[in-house]
């Protein structure tokens, strides 16, 4: 029998709540996650794991997910991995601040968000 191999998802968010949904939700879909509540050691599990897909908050404790985001793009062994800004930030100069950083996909958390994020997820593993 050939065991399928999940794909590894690094999720950075402080939500209690939040978090517990969409992991629930990602782990539904087969999707191996990470969870981390603040965005301490974030970076150094995305550079051990090289997980298929990072997703970040960006206000968190300790450190936040533009500075997580910036530190995987100026890294060469995690430039390359897709990451989703997954936050209730929806503000023109925070989007593009973060398209410069090199983010892959910005969603703003709404009454849609949850249902956006797996086939975002998809489309960028695929």
């Amino acid at each position: 029998m050939e065991t399928v191999k999940k794909i590894k998802i690094i999720y950075a968010e402080d939500s209690r709540s939040l978090s517990h949904l969409v992991i629930s939700k990602l782990s539904a879909e087969n999707f191996d996650v990470m969870h981390f509540k603040s965005g301490k050691g974030v970076v150094d599990a995305v550079i051990s794991n090289q997980p298929s897909v990072v997703i970040l908050d960006n206000e968190m404790p300790e450190i936040n997910g533009m500075t997580i985001l910036e530190e995987l793009k100026n890294t060469d062994s995690t430039k390359n991995i897709p990451v989703i800004f997954f936050t209730t930030i929806k503000d023109q100069e925070s989007v593009i601040k973060c398209l410069k950083l090199g983010v892959t996909d910005y969603i703003v958390k709404d009454s849609l968000a949850l249902s956006n994020l797996i086939p975002r997820i998809k489309k960028y593993i695929s």
